[in-house]
């Protein structure tokens, strides 16, 4: 399942992958067409050989919605199948991403998380936006392995119908958070972690980066107290051990070692980014509060 929003740029790359998917099992591919204006459609038509694709075409969003939530509701309701996979339309994949993906989905499962990395383009502004955005996954995935998922992302996971129904639903008016949100509804017992991977392009500019964060930090708000203190440790942990630096300077160059190493070890894109990005991407983090109290309802 796809929301595309004028996305005649970038959703080639996304059809040729899935054309190239490697699953023994039947599966459709629906894209909900929100208010495009552009080529969206015509090149969905160019590049859907060998997919069996239904097209809904969205001109309009009920006031109580969101766009995309409003999107991936129509698109549920018309799916023949019990699992749906949410994927951006930026995104592009192996040819056995479905199929990891999918292994996931047990009798006891409810939803399927896998790895989900952005790659920068060489430019500052893209570099940290994937490195920043490399570290929400490392600690994701790893929460969701020792049961306490509370996200996923746009860039490709999977869960059955019905609580996508509910998810969407309840969140209805939530500009963001089709995901997130809605994966906190599942009880955590019934998540998994898959070991498919997909990868779209980091944004190219600050303004572009900052604005998805704000759309995130947005997004948070609406998380359980527990779980936004609990987020907030490791940031504020990291501030400290700066502080500590004036005193024991090794600590400047022992976090990004570390967070070298735990990227490597999960094969994230460019983890050597850590290395001189870290302290960059800290004090990024400090100013990310400014400018995002006003909540925004388009993006």
């Amino acid at each position: 399942m796809i929301a595309a929003h004028n996305a005649e740029n970038n959703i080639s790359a996304l059809l040729q992958s899935l054309a190239r998917q490697v699953y023994k099992a039947p599966w459709e591919v629906i894209i909900a067409l929100d208010r495009c204006t552009d080529r969206t459609r015509a090149v969905i038509e160019s590049y859907a050989q060998g997919l069996e694709v239904q097209v809904l075409e969205i001109n309009e969003v009920p006031p109580s919605w969101a766009p995309k939530k409003y999107a991936l509701w129509r698109a549920a309701q018309v799916a023949r199948y019990t699992w749906c996979v949410i994927v951006d339309a930026d995104v592009w994949m192996a040819p056995d991403w479905l199929g990891r993906l999918m292994e996931g989905a047990q009798l006891t499962s409810q939803a399927v998380i896998g790895y989900a990395w952005l790659w920068g383009d060489g430019s500052l502004s893209s570099e940290l936006a994937a490195y920043e955005a490399s570290l929400v996954q490392l600690e994701s995935i790893g929460r969701a392995k020792w049961r306490f998922p509370y996200m996923s992302t746009g860039r490709g996971w999977a869960v059955r119908r019905a609580w996508l129904l509910v998810g969407l639903y309840a969140w209805r008016e939530v500009i963001s958070g089709d995901d997130d949100l809605t994966l906190q509804l599942i009880p955590s017992s019934g998540v998994r972690v898959s070991a498919a991977r997909s990868w779209s392009w980091a944004p190219t500019s600050f303004a572009t980066a900052y604005r998805r964060k704000w759309r995130h930090l947005q997004t948070a708000r609406h998380y359980r107290m527990g779980l936004r203190l609990s987020l907030a440790v490791a940031p504020i942990l990291q501030m400290t051990l700066l502080l500590l630096a004036l005193w024991t300077p090794w600590v400047l160059v022992g976090m990004p070692v570390v967070k070298f190493l735990a990227l490597a070890a999960v094969r994230a894109p460019k983890p050597y980014v850590a290395l001189w990005a870290d302290w960059v991407l800290i004090l990024l983090q400090i100013l990310y509060p400014i400018g995002v109290m006003r909540s925004r309802r388009q993006w």
